[in-house]
C-alpha cells in the first residue's frame, strides 16, 4: 500500500467501497479504554489484526465483532470504533472503547403516583460505569413491575460521548380489577360461581397495591350462612428500591351444606405475611423466593349442633419459583415450596385436641409437620398448527397425616378438572395433565378474537396416612376429555378477556361412579 488510509472518525464500522482490495500491515494495535473483563476478547482482536498482511476491510470487520464481543457479555452500551488518523503500512492502528453509559432518563411522561417509585428504581442507572444489559433490565423491568404500570422504554443518543439516553413512557391505571364467572368446582357450592377483585394501585405513592378479592355463590351470600363465600383482603409493599416487597393478606372462606341428615356450617380463615424477592429479573429468565408465615384457622360445625372438628396451625413456607422462555417462545416453569408447622401463636396440637374433646379435622395429625410441594408446567409449539402444554405437581408429607387444609387435591381447571373439588385428596401425591391445541383467529362484530380447541388427559394418584375405616389409603383418577379457550383480543395493556368451556369424564379406582362434567368460567380484567 502506498500512502496513507485516512480514518474519518465516524460511528460506525461499516468498510467504505473497495476496502477488501487494498491490503496492510499492521506493527501493532494501541487499543484504549477496553475493559478487564474483556481482555480475552481484546487479544483475539490484536492477534487478528497483527498477523500479517490483511484486506483494510478487515480493520473495520474486526471492530464491529468486537464491539458484538462487548454486547454479548452484557455491555450494550458500549462502542468500538476507529477514531480519526492516518495510517501508513506498517503503522499502529488506534482503536477507542467507549464505554457507554446512561446519561439521562427522562421521566417527564411518568405519572406523579408513581414517579418516585420508578426513579427510586431507574436513577442509579445514571452515570454507572460498565453498564451491563442485565443490570439495565433489570431495573427497567422492575419499574415496569410497579402495579397499575405497563412501562414502555425508548434508547437514544445521549449529548455526550457514549452517553445513552432512556426515555419512559408508562401507562398508569390508579385501580385496575377483575369480574369473573362460571360453574362451581363442586356441585354442592351452588349452580354458578362469579369472582371479583380489585386494586387500587399506589394510593400512596410509594409503589404499593391495596387489593380486594369476593367469589363465591349469589345464594345468600351476605348471610351468616352463605352457600359459599371467600373474602379477601391485602397488600403488597415494596421495602426500598431492590426487588423486594413485603405482602399481608387476610383471607375468610365460608361454606354451607344444607344437607337433610346433617346440615354444616365450615369457616377458614388465614392471616399471612410473605417476603418476596426476585434473584433474577429478566426477559428470558426469572427467579422469585417467597418467605411466608401462615396462621389458618379451619372449622365445621352442625348447624344447630356441635362443632365437629376444628384446625389451628402455624406454618412457616419457604419456597421459589422459576419461569424460563426458551427459543420459539417455550416456557417452562417450575416451583418447589417447603412448609413446617409450628406449635406456636396459638396453634392447636393433637394434645389440645384429645384434652377438649373436640378433634382435629384429621385422625392422626399434628400442628407440627413438614410437608414438600414442587410443580412443573411447559408450553411449546409442535409445529405451525399445534401447541403441547405439560403440567405435573407433587406433594410428600413425609410420612405424616395433615390436616385438611394442608392436604394436596388432584382436582383442578388444570390437573383433574372432572370431578368435584375436595373429592381427591391425599396427604402426598402427584397429578399430571397435558394439553394439545390448535388456533384460529376471527372477527366477531369488530373485535377480533382467538379460538383454541384443545383435548386434554390427566392422571393422578393420592396417599392418606393413617386412613380411618371408611377411608382408602390410596386412590388413582384419570381425567380426558375436550375444550375450546377463547380470548377476545383487546388493544389495551390493562383489558383481557377469556373463557374456557370444558366437557370431560373423570374415572376414578376407589369404587365412587364416574364422572361427566361440563364446566365453563371467564374471567374479564379491567
Amino acid at each position: 500500500m502506498d500512502g496513507s488510509i485516512i480514518f474519518s472518525g465516524q460511528p460506525g464500522t461499516q468498510a467504505p467501497p473497495g476496502a477488501e482490495a487494498i491490503g496492510v500491515t499492521l506493527a501493532a494495535v494501541d487499543l484504549q479504554g477496553g475493559l478487564s473483563e474483556m481482555a480475552s476478547a481484546h487479544t483475539t482482536f490484536v492477534a487478528r489484526l497483527t498477523r500479517g498482511r490483511i484486506p483494510v476491510s478487515e480493520l473495520f470487520d474486526a471492530t464491529s465483532e468486537l464491539e458484538a464481543a462487548y454486547a454479548s457479555e452484557g455491555y450494550v452500551l458500549s462502542r468500538v470504533m476507529l477514531p480519526q488518523q492516518s495510517l501508513r503500512d506498517g503503522g499502529v492502528l488506534r482503536v477507542v472503547v467507549v464505554n457507554g453509559f446512561v446519561e439521562e432518563i427522562d421521566t417527564t411522561s411518568v405519572p406523579d403516583q408513581t414517579r418516585a417509585r420508578i426513579e427510586g428504581l431507574t436513577k442509579p442507572l445514571i452515570g454507572r460505569p460498565g453498564l451491563t444489559q442485565d443490570e439495565l433490565e433489570r431495573q427497567l423491568l422492575l419499574a415496569g413491575d410497579t402495579p397499575g404500570t405497563a412501562l414502555r422504554t425508548a434508547l437514544g443518543a445521549g449529548k455526550e460521548q457514549g452517553g445513552a439516553l432512556i426515555v419512559l413512557e408508562p401507562e398508569f391505571r390508579p385501580i385496575t380489577g377483575f369480574v369473573g364467572a362460571g360453574t362451581p368446582a363442586s356441585d354442592d357450592l351452588g349452580k354458578m360461581k362469579f369472582d371479583f377483585g380489585l386494586e387500587f394501585n399506589s394510593p400512596l405513592r410509594f409503589g404499593e397495591t391495596i387489593y380486594l378479592r369476593v367469589g363465591g355463590a349469589p345464594d345468600e351470600i351476605l348471610t351468616a350462612d352463605p352457600v359459599s363465600r371467600i373474602l379477601a383482603l391485602g397488600a403488597v409493599v415494596p421495602l426500598g428500591f431492590s426487588g423486594l416487597t413485603l405482602n399481608g393478606e387476610i383471607t375468610d372462606a365460608r361454606t354451607t351444606q344444607t344437607d337433610t341428615l346433617s346440615p354444616t356450617r365450615s369457616s377458614f380463615s388465614r392471616k399471612s405475611l410473605r417476603l418476596a424477592y426476585p434473584f433474577i429479573r429478566s426477559r428470558t429468565v426469572n427467579l422469585d423466593g417467597v418467605l411466608s408465615l401462615d396462621h389458618q384457622t379451619d372449622a365445621q360445625d352442625l348447624i344447630g349442633g356441635a362443632r365437629i372438628y376444628e384446625d389451628r396451625i402455624s406454618v412457616l413456607r419457604f419456597g421459589g419459583t422459576v419461569n424460563v422462555i426458551h427459543e420459539k417462545q417455550a416456557v417452562t416453569s417450575a416451583g418447589m415450596t417447603l412448609s413446617q408447622g409450628l406449635n406456636v401463636f396459638d396453634a392447636r396440637s393433637k394434645k389440645d385436641a384429645l384434652s377438649s374433646g373436640v378433634p382435629l379435622s384429621r385422625s392422626g395429625a399434628d400442628a407440627v409437620f413438614t410437608k414438600l410441594v414442587g410443580s412443573i408446567s411447559h408450553q411449546r409449539s409442535l409445529n405451525d398448527a399445534l401447541t403441547l402444554s405439560v403440567v405435573g405437581r407433587f406433594q410428600s408429607s413425609f410420612g405424616d397425616a395433615l390436616v385438611t387444609s394442608e392436604q394436596m387435591t388432584l382436582v383442578g381447571p388444570n390437573e383433574l378438572s372432572s370431578f368435584n373439588s375436595g373429592s381427591l385428596r391425599g396427604d402426598s401425591g402427584w397429578v399430571v395433565r397435558s394439553e394439545l391445541s390448535t388456533r384460529f383467529s376471527t372477527d366477531i362484530g369488530q373485535i377480533p378474537v382467538l379460538f383454541s380447541p384443545y383435548a386434554f388427559w390427566g392422571f393422578g394418584s393420592v396417599l392418606l396416612e393413617n386412613p380411618t375405616a371408611t377411608e382408602r389409603a390410596h386412590t388413582q383418577a384419570k381425567s380426558y376429555g375436550i375444550g375450546v379457550d377463547i380470548f377476545a383480543q383487546t388493544n389495551s395493556n390493562f383489558r383481557s378477556n377469556s373463557m374456557r368451556v370444558e366437557f370431560g369424564r373423570g374415572e376414578r379406582n376407589d369404587g365412587e361412579p364416574s364422572e361427566n362434567r361440563f364446566s365453563f368460567v371467564s374471567n374479564f380484567r379491567f
